[in-house]
């Protein structure tokens, strides 16, 4: 009896100081600062999935992970608010290179103040190069001919026309660039042209595209805020068959579109992977000193009719891909 009970107090003794073992390792374990600092924010349906993607590897990862961006696209709130991130000293920081001159000093503070930065969804088109750990997306370049060659497949339009919802941004302007050669090579009367981020005037602004030039028989928009309002367009204007559409990113509308033929694809960069991504490799330079490599691709890949039923999962899970 005497040993038993011995026994049991040498086990509550050996529990007590695990358990103080542990309390002192959280106690003194180090708790990072993350923040992601893009030029959209969770308005958008794509910036929504980066977001979520940021927050789920925070919370894994067990860091502080902060997500702010502007209301609507402005490269100057954006660089604006880098700054204040840079301030607050965190251990490390996400950002989109939303323009090709804006983000050179203020990245130049960072590397200064010894905070890793990690670039996603924008790359730095322009030399000199910002300073920057790694890059994680896709090069928007080959996005744009990778869409552009995939509408070609189908038919050869008569006309094209690309609605960009937000002029001046880099990636949009390369994507719509790379649409622009392809279709400039094979003598495709081709315009890009302002939609804004507003669907009402979207919609408004591309019916008199296609009012002015009725031989219009291809919209491209360059994401979710462009493709939905194209999308609303062909079917109240009654262009099924007549306009076809092809677009940037995936969302549950743009898989619809797909699916009744209208849009014939979608390219996917996976905004969940990259949010996700940019939290752990800043993460794992912090924690273990890994260096991340350069470019790490999330696309493009092309959706369409053949491939729709493997997109299904990962939208109904994240919102978009």
């Amino acid at each position: 009896m005497k040993g038993t009970l011995k026994s049991r107090l040498a086990l509550m003794f050996v529990l007590v100081c695990l358990t103080a073992l542990l309390f002192v390792g959280i106690v003194e374990a180090k708790t990072y600062t993350l923040y992601y600092v893009p030029h959209a924010g969770a308005g958008d349906p794509f910036w929504a999935t980066q977001k979520l993607g940021w927050d789920s590897a925070c919370k894994q990862l067990g860091v502080e992970g902060i997500f702010v961006a502007p209301i609507k696209f402005s490269v100057t709130e954006q660089v604006d608010m880098l700054e204040s991130a840079i301030s607050a000293k965190p251990d490390g920081i996400a950002t989109t290179i939303s323009s090709d001159v804006a983000f050179s000093a203020p990245l130049e503070r960072a590397k200064g103040l010894g905070i890793p930065v990690v670039a996603v969804n924008v790359e730095d088109y322009e030399p000199p190069y910002v300073p920057y750990l790694a890059y994680i997306g896709q090069d928007e370049f080959v996005v744009g001919e990778t869409l552009a060659n995939r509408i070609l497949k189908d038919f050869t339009p008569k006309r094209a026309v690309i609605g960009i919802h937000q002029p001046g941004l880099t990636c949009l302007e390369v994507r719509a660039q790379g649409i622009i050669d392809v279709f400039k090579e094979k003598g495709i009367p081709v315009e890009k042209i302002d939609i804004t981020p507003e669907p009402t005037q979207g919609i408004e602004i591309l019916k008199s595209y296609i009012k002015k030039h009725p031989d219009t028989e291809v919209i491209f928009t360059l994401g979710p805020l462009g493709a939905h309002p194209a999308i609303d367009l062909v079917n109240e204007e009654n262009l099924k068959g007549k306009v076809r559409l092809g677009t940037c990113d995936v969302s549950e509308k743009i898989l619809d579109s797909i699916k009744e033929g209208d849009m014939i694809a979608a390219i996917a960069q996976q905004p969940f992977m990259q949010g996700y991504l940019a939290a752990v490799w800043l993460y794992l330079n912090l924690e273990y000193g890994f260096i991340p490599p350069p470019k790490m691709k999330t696309g493009p890949a092309v959706i369409d009719i053949n491939n729709i039923d493997s997109a299904v999962l990962q939208v109904e899970k994240t919102g978009s891909i």
